[in-house]
C-alpha cells in the first residue's frame, strides 16, 4: 500500500488533470511498479464505497428479500464495483493497438484508478446526506449535479493523463460508464441479487 503521503501526492495529481493541468501526471507514478500499486486504489476507495451500497440498501431499496442474505447483497456490490472498476480497462487494452493508444495505457490506468479513488471520496458525503435526510427533490437535483460533474471530470482527468483529444475521451468514459451500468445488470442476474 502506499503511505498516505504518497496517496496525497497521487490525490492532488489526479485533480490537477482533472482541472485541465497535464502537469499532474509528473504527480503519479508511471512506471511499472506505480502501475500495479495504483490499484490499491480500490482500497483506498472501499471506505467511500461501502458507504454508497449502505445508502442505497437503506435508503432506496426495497427491503431485504428474506431469502437473501446481507452478505450476499453486500457481495454482489462488491463484484459488481470490481467488476465495472477492472472491466473497461481490459477492454479498452483489448483495442489499444488499432486506436493507436498502447502507449497511453499506463497513464490511463494509473490516472483513472487514483482518480476514481479521489472521486468516490470528494462525493462521498452526498451519501452521507441521502442516509441522513432520505430521498427527496433536493438530493435528487444533487445527485443528477452529482453524476454530471464525476463524468465531466472523468473525461478532463482521461484526456489530460493521455493527451487525447475530448471525443476519443468521452468515448472511452461512455464506454466505462456503460460497463458500469452492464456489470451491475450482469451481477443481479448471475447471483440473483437485486442490487441495481
Amino acid at each position: 500500500m502506499p503511505s498516505l503521503a504518497e496517496i496525497a501526492r497521487y490525490f492532488t495529481g489526479a485533480a490537477r488533470l482533472m482541472a485541465g493541468r497535464r502537469d499532474g501526471l509528473a504527480l503519479l507514478d508511471c512506471t511499472a511498479d506505480g502501475f500495479w500499486r495504483s490499484f490499491a486504489a480500490l482500497v483506498v476507495a472501499l471506505p467511500p464505497t461501502v458507504l454508497a451500497w449502505l445508502e442505497y440498501e437503506t435508503v432506496e431499496r426495497a427491503p431485504f428479500a428474506p431469502h437473501v442474505s446481507r452478505f450476499a447483497v453486500y457481495g454482489a456490490h462488491a463484484l459488481a464495483d470490481l467488476t465495472a472498476w477492472l472491466l473497461p480497462m481490459l477492454i479498452l487494452a483489448s483495442f489499444a493497438r488499432p486506436l493507436r493508444f498502447s502507449r497511453k495505457m499506463v497513464p490511463f490506468v494509473v490516472a483513472t484508478n487514483w482518480g476514481g479513488a479521489l472521486l468516490a471520496w470528494v462525493f462521498s458525503p452526498f451519501f452521507l446526506l441521502l442516509l441522513v435526510a432520505g430521498p427527496s427533490d433536493v438530493t435528487a437535483l444533487i445527485g443528477l449535479f452529482v453524476a454530471i460533474a464525476s463524468i465531466a471530470l472523468t473525461v478532463r482527468l482521461v484526456a489530460n493523463a493521455t493527451a487525447s483529444d475530448i471525443p476519443l475521451s468521452v468515448a472511452i468514459v461512455t464506454m466505462m460508464v456503460f460497463v458500469s451500468l452492464l456489470s451491475y445488470a450482469a451481477v443481479t442476474d448471475l447471483l440473483g441479487v437485486p442490487i441495481a
